[in-house]
């Protein structure tokens, strides 16, 4: 008896198996008699109906009910269905991307290529082997988590992430979590996500940025700006004075905070996750940012069921990969059109998957954008945390510095 009518043969014996049905695909058998016993199985489940005799006589031809019984007297042992149905699952998808990978056209460019062959591991991911964990054993392992943290002298739930601010509000970057950071034009998004990563990496953290919208040069200037204090105009506009240059040299030579950015601005979502799992693999990972969701290529028609399937995958990833996933955002007019023109949850354009998909959503908001006349050097501003799985939702107050395009918090 091969896999394939052992299961079957169970099913039909052991009503404790059948609940596994609803896991089941009948294109996972070969045999078309096979098939069409788990079709009418799935069916008679699905409608509460007995299996027996008598309704399964209803469904198979005479030749055909001789046959399912014959498979159902061939039972032996205790029920194991649950490991052999794994083996089956795992062998049509074996066939699967095997005939895909074989069907690939080789002269597609690199980028493609990458696309594909990630979507096609993806595909391959069994789900029959997916069980419910107990409460005890979850709680447990919970526990002794916690434990280890406090005799390592950790104060909070997830990694530091470099603002105190966010470590009291959101536990720290909490393996898993997908957090959008969400703005109008001019707000500083960039700029905040630069300084959060930096502050990251400065605590130990293990951090890849992701920028589609600005070049690795553009970045490392803003970059060079930050860590060495001075105005990114007189970067961008070559106005360094001597002093001012042996100054930035001595900095860039002694360089101890270490993450990595990446400027591909061609970049589709399964790029995406085939960057993170190779990066985590060769240099560790723990915080992935994106610059910005709504230049992400996705492989939907509609832009909005585009956006809903980026923003899953990426939370899937973080789920995946075990780390935090920040992905800016870009907003709607509609809250310039308000007198208070602070953002709403509703702000956030193309889709509300965002919103449902986000662990945590988080506006920088800086006032004097919308007020007349000259900026002051050093803005007063906020970071409104709109929404927040872990905790209250509340605004940090910070500072926007405009000649170093850096964010502050206020301690």
């Amino acid at each position: 008896m091969n896999n394939e009518e052992y299961i079957v043969s169970q099913l039909l014996w052991f009503d404790s198996e059948r609940a596994l049905l609803p896991k089941m695909k009948k294109e996972w058998f070969t045999d078309d008699f096979n098939k069409k016993v788990i079709d009418v199985l799935t069916q008679l489940y699905y409608d509460n109906e007995p299996i027996d005799v008598v309704t399964l006589g209803r469904k198979f031809e005479k030749k055909e009910i001789i046959r399912v019984i014959q498979l159902q007297q061939n039972v032996y042992g205790t029920p194991n269905v649950q490991r052999y149905l794994y083996e089956l699952e795992a062998n049509y998808l074996q066939k699967k991307f095997i005939d895909k990978i074989l069907a690939i056209n080789t002269t597609s460019s690199l980028s493609d290529l990458i696309s594909y062959t990630q979507l096609f591991i993806d595909e391959s991911q069994t789900s029959s082997a997916k069980d419910p964990k107990s409460i005890i054993k979850v709680t447990n392992e919970v526990v002794d988590t916690i434990i280890e943290g406090i005799e390592r002298g950790d104060k909070i739930t997830g990694r530091q992430t470099g603002w105190s601010s966010l470590d009291r509000i959101l536990g720290g970057y909490n393996r898993g979590d997908l957090i959008v950071l969400a703005g109008r034009p001019g707000m500083g998004k960039t700029a905040l996500a630069l300084t959060l990563t930096k502050a990251f990496a400065e605590v130990g953290g293990k951090a890849l940025l992701l920028s589609l919208e600005m070049s690795n040069e553009q970045l490392a200037k803003r970059y060079i700006s930050l860590i060495g204090d001075i105005a990114s105009w007189k970067i961008r506009n070559g106005s360094l004075k001597e002093h001012e240059i042996t100054y930035l040299c001595n900095i860039a030579n002694n360089q101890t905070t270490q993450f990595f950015i990446d400027d591909d601005a061609d970049c589709t979502i399964q790029q995406i996750k085939s960057k993170a799992k190779i990066h985590k693999s060769r240099h560790g990972l723990e915080l992935l940012v994106i610059d910005y969701l709504q230049l992400v290529k996705g492989t939907k028609q509609n832009r909005e069921q585009e956006i809903a399937e980026i923003s899953r995958t990426l939370k899937l990833l973080a789920k995946e990969l075990q780390i935090t996933v920040i992905v800016l955002a870009q907003l709607s007019r509609k809250c310039e059109d308000r007198a208070d023109k602070r953002p709403m949850l509703s702000d956030i354009r193309e889709s509300g998957s965002v919103e449902q998909d986000a662990d945590v959503i988080m506006f920088p908001f800086r006032p004097a954008y919308y007020e007349q006349g000259e900026k002051p050097p050093i803005e007063d501003s906020e970071l409104i945390i709109a929404k927040n799985r872990h905790g209250e939702s509340v605004t940090i107050n910070t500072q926007f510095i405009g000649e170093r395009t850096e964010y502050k918090q206020k301690i």
